[in-house]
């Protein structure tokens, strides 16, 4: 291209820097840079405006500094205050004062001619006589110590309560007791239960050196035994003591329903023919007692019992 040419005849490129040149595009950096400036302008409104709006708020709080004033109004408050103020001679502890002229009766206790204070110097004397009986009171506790004693004596008689006691039976409560036939002669067996001593009774084994023979008793009801007592005339027997639950007594000695529960030698060989056989606590509890004997006598085969009694 020639110096002074725009344009390229041959293929159309344009010489360099002519477009910027353009007209074009410098009204589109005008319309750029006004369009900035406006947004900036619009900006610095918005901030100027949300400024202004602070501004206004604070003098709304100005008025909001008018309760001064109203604190002005509080001194006519403060002159209702004084009825308050008449208020602590009401809470004042006044009515306490005279709460401490009781205590002031002390005194008057002491000062025997108030008869207007009766009631207070009575309950004085009151005080003062227990205290000249104080030797009154020594005397007293002697008495509590009497009584002690009192006391021990009645312990003493609570075992005798809790002792064995007798067990009423019926006359006709006691039966021989034969499994083996060995009772060649046999007296009444009532004489045993009759509380009779001149009476008694008896029986004769068929073999004199074995007596195999019982006595059973029955006790009308299941009952726990913890004593014999029993007397004889012909001491120095053996004897073995049985117990069943059962109203008939078993037939057989040996049967499992009888309970063995003691043995005793040589009965009645002392105290005068008297033997006294101790069963236990008498827990158990059982209808039929048997005494079986089995030695007899030490001077004869017949074998007496004066006198039985049971204790539960």
């Amino acid at each position: 291209m020639e110096p002074e040419q725009d344009w390229c005849l041959n293929c159309g490129t344009a010489a360099p820097g002519r477009l910027g040149e353009r007209p074009g595009w410098r009204a589109a950096s005008t319309v750029i840079v006004l369009a900035l400036l406006l947004v900036l302008g619009a900006v610095g409104a918005g901030y100027a405006a949300l400024t202004g709006d602070s501004k206004p708020k604070q003098t709304a709080s100005t008025p909001a500094a008018a309760p001064p004033a109203a604190a002005q109004a509080a001194p006519p408050a403060a002159t209702t205050q004084p009825p308050a103020a008449t208020q602590p001679p009401t809470t004042a502890t006044t009515p306490a004062k005279p709460k401490k002229l009781p205590k002031v009766k002390t005194p008057t206790a002491g000062v025997t001619p108030g008869s207007p204070i009766t009631p207070t110097p009575t309950p004085t004397p009151t005080t003062s006589t227990p205290a000249t009986s104080t030797p009154t009171g020594t005397g007293t506790g002697t008495g509590t110590g009497t009584g002690t004693g009192t006391t021990g004596t009645g312990t003493t008689t609570t075992p005798a309560d809790t002792g064995p006691k007798p067990i009423e039976l019926n006359g006709d409560a006691g039966t021989v007791y034969d499994p083996f036939k060995r009772v060649k002669d046999s007296g009444e067996t009532t004489r045993a239960l009759d509380g009779d001593k001149t009476t008694s009774w008896y029986v004769d084994p068929t073999v004199p050196t074995q007596v195999a023979v019982g006595y059973v008793v029955d006790l009308g009801k299941l009952q726990g035994v913890r004593q014999i007592n029993l007397q004889t005339p012909t001491p120095g027997f053996r004897v073995e003591i049985y117990a069943t639950d059962e109203t008939t007594p078993p037939p057989d000695i040996l049967d499992t329903r009888w309970s063995h529960i003691k043995d005793v030698s040589n009965v009645g060989a002392k105290d005068d023919g008297t033997q006294k056989i101790v069963l236990g606590a008498g827990t158990s509890k059982y209808r039929n007692v048997l005494l079986w004997f089995t030695q007899p006598p030490t001077d004869a085969p017949r074998l007496r019992i004066t006198e039985l009694e049971l204790l539960g």
